[in-house]
Order: C-alpha cells, then structure tokens, then sequence
C-alpha cells in the first residue's frame, strides 16, 4: 500500500519523497511482520515514516532502517 493513503496533505511532499516513503513503508513492514490486513500497525509505521520524512530523511534505505530499528525496540 502506498503511503500516500497515511497523508494528511500529499502536496507536502515532492513526488520522489512519497515514491521513498512507499517504499520505506514496504520494507518496514514486511521486516517488522506487519501483515497487509494489519491497518493499525501499518498506520503507526506510516506516522513514522512521514514524521522522519517531515525532519529531513527523504531516502527509503535510511527511513526503513530508523523504523525498523525502533520498532525492534519497543518489541
């Protein structure tokens, strides 16, 4: 699922931050064993991703790390 169905306004982000947050979202998800059906869990992993996409972070590789990483540990 895109990201782009998390965002409150789309036009905040280029189209290549949206194309590198998707992607981040993907990967983040599928690392941290949220299912596709699992809207809640895809939502906060979202949030994630576009407050880091909001500071600065624009590539997927490092969104899908910071994600990744704190999600481990709050597990």
């Amino acid at each position: 699922m895109p990201i782009r169905t998390y965002l409150d306004d789309p036009a905040a982000f280029e189209p290549e931050a949206i194309a590198a947050m998707s992607q981040a979202l993907q990967r983040a998800c599928k690392e941290l064993g949220v299912a596709h059906g699992d809207d809640d869990g895809r939502r906060i992993v979202a949030t994630r991703i576009i407050d880091l996409g909001r500071s600065g972070v624009q590539d997927a590789d490092a969104l899908a790390q910071r994600v990744i990483a704190e999600g481990k540990l709050s597990l």
